[in-house]
C-alpha cells in the first residue's frame, strides 16, 4: 500500500572484464600480502599458466539490456516507511546479517561484478564491464569498469574483490556457510589493477553465477588490515562506504536508519538504470507498536505500508474506515508476480527431544489448522503450500498434502509413546515422568494470532505450548545458539535454490548456520554433493524436487 509514490527496489549485481597480453601483479596493501607470486601458494596457477589461459579467452559483455523502469519516474523526495523490528546489525556480512532487510540495504549501497536481466536471465555488466570463462569452466576473469567509484571517490579495483573474499572466509565473522561457500574458491588474484581472476576449486555449474552475482564487493581501502572479529564490532551499527546508488547517512538504534541517494553515483546516467533509485532519501523508521505504525501511515507520516495481515487488508484498509482511500490520497495495490514464493511455518530443532522423533513432528503438523486460519483469519487470501519451493519449477507436485487431522495426530503421538491416557492432573501428556512442554517465541502481534490457534489445538491433545513475545534480535540469538525447540520461521523464494546451505548434515551442529533444524539425511547429502556438477537445468530441477520430497 503506497501514498502517491511506490518505491522501486532492485538488487544490483553486475560484472566486467579485461584481456591483457601482459601479466601484472598488483600490490595493494595487505589484501595481496603473500601472493606476489601465484605459484607460491598451493592451488594457484603459475604466471605461465595464467598467460596461456588469457590467450584463449573469449570476452563477453551485454549492451542489450533495457531498463524496466518507467520513463515518467521523477527524481526527488523522501520515502518514509516503518517496521516493528530494528535489524540486529547493519553489516551485510557475518553473524546475524542474513535478514531480508540486510539483503535489501545491501542492494541499495553495494554492487556485485555482474547483474542479471530479470526477463532473460542473461548476464549484464555492473562493476565489471566484461567477463570471460576459461575452457576449464572454473577459472573466471572480470574487467572492472574504469568508471566505477566508491562513494568516497576512490576507484573500484581488483584488491577490493580480494579483501571481500578474505572477509567472507574468515571464521571470526561467525558465518559458517559463508566460510564454507567462499572457501570453495581459490583466493581471487589481481591480474592487473582492474582485472580480477576468480577460480573455483571444483567444477560447479553455479561457480560463475556466484562469483559474478553473489559476491557483493566491499572497499579494500576500508577493510585492509581489519580482521573478522574487529569487523563485527566496528561495523555493527554503521555501514562501510559502497559503490551503489545510495549511501548510509545515519542511524539511531531501534529508532531510524537513513539512506541518501548519491548524486555522483557512477552508474546514475546509464540507460539500464532509467527509472530506478528515484528518491533522494530513504527513511526507515522503527516502531514496535504495529497499530501505531498504521496510525502514522493514515496521518501521512509514512509513505508506504506493506500489509501482510489479511484481516487488515479486508477490514481496516477499506474506504469506510479510511476516507483517504476514497479520496485517492492512499492507493491500495495488490501486486502479482512470477517470483518464486517464500515459505513460513514451524521449524523443529531435531537435536532435542521430543522433536527428534519424526512422529511427533508429523503430529504437530497435523495440528496446524491452516483451514481454520484461512477461513477465520486470512479471508481466504492465502493458498496451501506443500513444498519448500512453491511457485517454482523445483516444487515436487507429489508431496503429501498435510492437513488438519487431530485423530491422525493422536495416533502418531501414541506411536511415539505419548499416550492420551497418560495425562497429569492438569491434563498434559506425560512420558517417562516428563510433561510434553514446548516454548515458542513470537516477534509480532500479527504472528501471535496465528500461533494462538496452534496453541489451542495442541492443548486439546495435551501438549503445553508457551508463547513468548521477544525482539527479533533475541529470536535470532536463541536460534543461532540452537537454544530452542520450535521456532516460527519464514524464508524468501529464490531463483536458484541451493539446498546445501539449509539441509546438508555438515552444518547440522554448527551454530549460526543455515541448517538451524539440525537436519541430517544421507540421501540429501548425496544430492547436495552431486548438485554442483549438474550443468543441465533439467537435472537440477529433478534433484531439488527429490530433496523437496524428502
Amino acid at each position: 500500500m503506497v501514498n502517491r509514490c511506490q518505491m522501486k527496489k532492485r538488487m544490483l549485481f553486475q560484472l566486467f572484464f579485461f584481456l591483457s597480453l601482459f601479466f601484472f601483479i598488483v600490490s595493494c596493501g595487505n589484501c595481496f600480502e603473500g601472493h606476489g607470486n601465484p605459484a607460491s601458494s598451493s592451488g594457484f596457477l603459475t604466471r605461465e599458466q595464467i598467460m596461456e589461459i588469457q590467450e584463449k579467452l573469449v570476452w563477453e559483455t551485454n549492451d542489450e539490456y533495457q531498463s524496466l523502469g518507467s520513463v515518467r519516474a521523477k527524481k526527488g523526495g523522501v520515502l518514509r516507511s516503518a517496521s516493528p523490528s530494528f535489524p540486529p546489525t547493519l553489516r551485510t556480512i557475518g553473524k546475524n546479517s542474513s535478514t531480508t532487510f540486510n539483503s535489501m540495504i545491501e542492494g541499495l549501497c553495494y554492487e556485485s561484478l555482474l547483474d542479471l536481466d530479470p526477463l532473460t536471465l542473461k548476464y549484464v555488466p555492473n562493476l565489471a564491464r566484461r567477463w570471460a570463462i576459461a575452457e576449464d569452466k572454473r577459472t573466471f576473469f572480470f574487467e572492472i569498469d574504469s568508471r566505477a567509484r566508491w562513494s568516497d571517490g576512490k576507484p573500484v579495483i581488483a584488491s577490493d574483490v580480494v579483501c571481500t573474499w578474505d572477509l567472507l572466509v574468515d571464521p571470526a565473522i561467525e558465518s559458517p556457510f559463508s566460510n564454507d561457500f567462499w572457501g570453495k574458491y581459490e583466493r581471487p588474484f589481481g591480474v592487473a589493477s582492474n582485472v580480477i581472476m576468480i577460480r573455483s576449486k571444483e567444477l560447479n555449474w553455479r561457480a560463475f553465477l556466484s562469483a559474478g552475482i553473489s559476491l557483493v564487493i566491499l572497499p579494500s581501502h576500508i577493510l585492509d588490515g581489519i580482521k573478522g572479529k574487529d569487523y563485527l564490532e566496528k561495523f555493527q551499527n554503521v555501514m562501510i562506504p559502497g559503490s551503489g546508488p545510495y549511501i548510509y547517512e545515519s542511524s539511531r538504534v531501534n529508532e531510524e536508519i537513513v539512506f541518501r541517494r548519491r548524486a555522483d553515483w557512477w552508474q546514475a546516467d546509464f540507460p539500464k538504470q532509467r527509472g530506478y533509485y528515484n528518491f533522494d532519501k530513504l527513511d526507515f523508521i522503527f516502531i514496535q507498536d504495529e497499530n501505531l505504525i498504521k496510525e502514522r501511515f493514515k496521518k501521512g507520516d509514512l509513505d508506504w505500508l506493506y500489509v501482510n495481515v489479511a484481516r487488515e487488508w479486508n477490514q481496516d484498509f477499506v474506504p469506510s474506515n479510511m476516507p483517504q482511500l476514497s479520496k485517492g490520497w492512499i492507493q491500495k495495490i495488490k501486486v502479482y508476480t512470477h517470483n518464486p514464493m517464500g515459505v513460513s511455518g514451524i521449524a523443529f530443532n531435531l537435536r532435542v527431544p521430543p522433536f527428534n522423533d519424526k512422529r511427533v513432528r508429523r503430529a504437530i503438523a497435523h495440528l496446524f489448522n491452516r483451514e481454520k486460519l484461512m477461513n477465520k483469519l486470512f479471508y481466504n487470501e492465502y493458498e496451501f503450500t506443500d513444498s519448500m519451493y512453491p511457485n517454482s519449477p523445483y516444487e515436487n507436485p507429489e508431496n503429501p498434502k498435510t492437513r488438519f487431522d487431530p485423530d491422525k495426530a493422536a495416533e502418531l503421538l501414541e506411536e511415539a509413546g505419548w499416550l492420551q491416557k497418560d495425562r497429569d492432573y492438569e491434563g498434559w501428556l506425560i512420558k517417562d515422568g516428563k510433561r510434553f512442554q514446548a516454548n515458542l517465541n513470537c516477534t509480532s502481534p500479527s504472528t501471535e494470532r496465528v500461533l494462538t490457534v496452534l496453541q489451542e489445538d495442541l492443548r486439546d491433545l495435551g501438549i503445553d505450548l508457551s508463547i513468548k513475545m521477544v525482539t527479533w534480535a533475541t529470536e535470532l540469538k536463541e536460534v543461532g545458539e540452537r537454544n530452542f525447540g520450535i521456532s516460527y520461521r519464514a524464508y524468501g523464494g529464490v531463483l536458484f535454490p541451493n539446498p546445501e546451505s539449509m539441509l546438508h548434515s555438515k552444518f547440522a551442529n554448527v551454530p549460526n548456520s543455515g541448517n538451524l533444524f539440525g537436519f541430517k539425511n544421507p540421501v540429501v547429502d548425496e544430492i547436495c554433493e552431486r548438485y554442483p556438477l549438474m550443468f543441465d537445468v533439467k537435472d537440477r530441477i529433478k534433484a531439488v524436487k527429490d530433496v523437496d520430497k524428502i
